[in-house]
């Protein structure tokens, strides 16, 4: 169950708060502008806070100068088993969802998953590419599972795979918040924070005697600190992280214990992709700020 709990907690760092692991991207300015923010899927150029204009069609609050609405392309999406064209839906490992609408079967993959070696699929870094980080995050209209041939272990990066860090250790330590928006090459350090608002999708890998599971998330990110820096929303990530109010599925659960929340709530469905939504406050009652609805869409075994 803890590496169970540690396959989660890598999809939370992709989709949710923290982006993605991977490679120690600050160590790679080169000078390029490559930038992270809520995006027009079809901006080639470099991005220096975010567009300035000229979106007539995607987004849906125009874009003002740096697309902190977000777009919400895909956000009727989430809660069920129809793949969309942008789930890449004949690309392994979708359209493979048996596992997922039998419980017998998803037991047998929490086994796996629990004793076996897990992977996280990322694009590896090119500070050339001006749409480095929103690749990297997964965000729609710059995913490509084609592109994330890297594959990287919670050790690969400073972790220790025997015990899952909270989201804290993430952000200090896991190369997190490269989904915030305007996020660049000159960011590490300052720039860091809550993913834009948009849809998100990423896969993961474990193997267990012989068999490989490969699954695909999909995570929709909505709320008034989407795209924010952790900076602006009065947040010192190795203090404030911990003090923020978590809810998993409508139950308040403590800063150490998301994860494991994440995956008590996950269940086979025949209608309803495997998931959980997560909700982030900054006190207690207080209105909800950050939003996650974080779904398994498709999983192969070979």
């Amino acid at each position: 169950m803890k590496k169970l709990r540690q396959l989660l907690l890598m999809l939370f760092i992709a989709l949710t708060l923290v982006a993605c692991p991977g490679d120690n991207d600050d160590d790679d300015n080169n000078g390029t502008d490559t930038t992270t923010d809520s995006g027009d899927n079809g901006d080639t150029g470099d991005d220096t806070g975010g567009d300035t204009g000229g979106d007539t069609g995607g987004d849906t609050g125009g874009d003002t100068g740096g697309d902190t609405g977000g777009d919400t392309g895909g956000d009727t999406i989430s809660g069920n088993l129809v793949l969309q064209t942008a789930d890449s839906p004949d690309v392994t490992p979708c359209p493979m969802q048996d596992i997922l609408t039998d419980s017998s079967a998803i037991a047998a993959l929490r086994t796996a998953l629990s004793s076996g070696t897990l992977l996280y699929l990322d694009v590896p870094f090119n500070g050339s590419d001006s749409d480095i980080y929103r690749k990297k995050c997964g965000l729609e209209g710059f995913w490509n599972p084609a592109d994330n041939s890297a594959e990287i272990s919670l050790s690969s990066i400073g972790l220790d795979p025997a015990n899952a860090p909270n989201v804290t250790d993430l952000v200090l330590f896991g190369n997190a918040g490269i989904c915030a928006d305007g996020f660049n090459n000159s960011s590490f350090g300052v720039g860091e924070g809550f993913p834009v608002a948009g849809t998100y999708r990423k896969e993961i890998k474990a193997s267990h005697q012989g068999t490989t599971y490969h699954l695909r998330f999909r995570a929709v990110v909505s709320g008034t600190s989407a795209g924010n820096t952790f900076s602006s929303e009065g947040i010192t990530p190795s203090t404030g992280l911990s003090t923020l109010v978590y809810h998993v599925n409508g139950v308040e659960t403590d800063h150490d214990a998301v994860f494991a929340a994440l995956v008590d709530a996950m269940s086979a469905s025949s209608s309803a992709a495997p998931g959980a939504t997560i909700e982030v406050r900054k006190s207690a009652g207080g209105a909800v700020i950050f939003t996650a609805v974080v779904e398994v869409i498709c999983v192969s075994s070979s």
